[in-house]
């Protein structure tokens, strides 16, 4: 069981770096996809967003992607029997590295920059993550 719980880790590393890979117009159709259904939702409700929904979906997508990423990593150490100490050391490296690739990837999409800003939005994600798995075992 443990080796599917690294795979869904490089699984979905890969799909973070594809998305990277992705130019402006192929991202912004489904951020746009998802932000018309957002508003759709929004206006059923009598709800009015002042902000750029497309934009908050984006950053919201970064967060939660690496948020998830962590979970995972956390569970993969967990299983490969690693302690909580030396894995946290461990999965903030990864995280961090990998959200700077994936900026990096992104800096040669066509249309599309990178921004440190999104690393630590990255990171901030995956931070959110540990920080709950490690409340969450401390718990219970």
């Amino acid at each position: 069981m443990k080796y599917i719980w690294l795979l869904l880790v490089i699984l979905l590393t890969c799909g973070i770096w594809y998305n990277s890979s992705m130019g402006i117009d192929e991202s912004a159709k489904l951020s746009g996809m998802l932000a018309t259904i957002l508003q759709t939702i929004g206006s059923a409700l009598d709800i009015t967003f002042h902000w750029d929904v497309e934009h908050v979906i984006r950053k919201v997508a970064h967060f939660c992607e690496f948020a998830f990423l962590c979970w995972l990593m956390c569970r993969t150490y967990d299983e490969f029997g690693v302690p909580h100490r030396t894995a946290t050391g461990y999965i903030f490296f990864w995280c961090l590295f990998i959200a700077v690739i994936d900026e990096y990837i992104q800096s040669f999409a066509p249309g599309r920059g990178s921004m440190v800003k999104d690393v630590l939005l990255d990171f901030s994600g995956a931070f959110c993550a540990w920080l709950w798995v490690r409340v969450y075992n401390y718990c219970r």
